[in-house]
């Protein structure tokens, strides 16, 4: 596979996260956060295991060890995402999401020394830029759930770096199958600890939402459902194919398509109002996305030349 058709995957598999919050918020009407954490990567990992079993059960120790980290760093990661929005507004939690691609090159450069191509340094500023715009967030005092969000930064930027290294030299569809598998069985005990401790009563509630009963509804199906198939399956799957053969800063380059899916979705089906932050913001994301995939196209043309 290219660079760039692995890239225009990983796009696709952002557009569908973006499409996750509006899902999500439907099934967190009827359900506390951790708890439906647990129950959208439960019913994930069942159906990789159910339609990939034979493989899934020969899963060597080293695909295994390495999927359950990456799982923890994408459980944490999501948990702390979850309450941040329970805590602060969206656009907030949104934007400091997206800051995790800051950390990228940093934490590249001090793990492994790995220097930042020049038209990953220019797509990279574009989009933080894109995504200010577009969240147009402002901040006025530190509040809990941005204390969660500022901690989620280097987890999800970690999980990025370490999905590149991981599978990098793992080919084949078999292992795969086996790294998507035990990545989301490792979400499972950060959610369900989580939800235990704070979701059960077991300590003090410290807001309604982290209380809540699950109440079966459409819309809490619907929102289970495409959390856990579409939004976990098919787009861990996407990246844990695809991000072999790019690199963390390009893949989270890629995956500000997060955004402005998320806010088009909310303007054409919940019917949120499409400012001209939204358009400007998002067609500066696009277009750092433009420029990091031509000057990786450029590179590997010289490189072939």
């Amino acid at each position: 596979m290219k660079t760039w058709q692995a890239d225009l995957l990983i796009t696709f598999g952002g557009s569908l996260w973006g499409l996750s919050f509006i899902f999500a918020r439907w099934g967190l009407q009827y359900c506390s956060p951790a708890l439906f954490l647990f129950l959208r990567f439960f019913l994930a990992a069942l159906v990789v295991w159910l339609i990939f079993y034979k493989d899934v059960n020969r899963t060597p120790k080293k695909i295994r060890d390495r999927g359950l980290i990456l799982g923890l760093l994408m459980g944490a990661g999501y948990l702390l995402q979850i309450y941040s929005i329970n805590f602060t507004d969206v656009a907030r939690a949104s934007f400091l999401t997206g800051m995790c691609l800051i950390f990228i090159p940093f934490l590249n450069f001090l793990l492994f020394r790995e220097i930042v191509k020049l038209h990953s340094l220019i797509g990279l500023i574009l989009a933080v830029i894109g995504l200010y715009i577009l969240l147009d967030p402002s901040f006025s005092g530190l509040k809990s759930g941005d204390i969660m969000g500022l901690a989620a930064m280097p987890l999800w930027a970690l999980y990025m770096i370490y999905m590149s290294v991981f599978t990098e030299k793992e080919e084949g569809l078999a292992k795969t199958y086996q790294f998507l598998f035990w990545q989301l069985a490792g979400v499972l005990p950060v959610a369900l600890i989580t939800a235990l401790i704070f979701e059960s009563g077991l300590v003090k509630s410290l807001h309604p939402d982290l209380s809540k009963a699950i109440t079966i509804t459409p819309l809490f199906l619907i929102g289970l459902f495409f959390n856990a198939v579409l939004a976990s399956v098919v787009t861990v799957l996407i990246q844990t194919y695809s991000q072999k053969h790019t690199t963390a800063i390009q893949a989270m380059i890629c995956y500000q398509a997060e955004p402005i899916t998320a806010t088009l979705a909310a303007a054409i089906i919940l019917g949120d109002r499409l400012t001209f932050n939204v358009v400007a913001g998002g067609l500066v994301i696009i277009l750092a996305i433009l420029i990091s995939e031509a000057g990786g196209l450029l590179m590997e043309r010289r490189k072939a030349a």
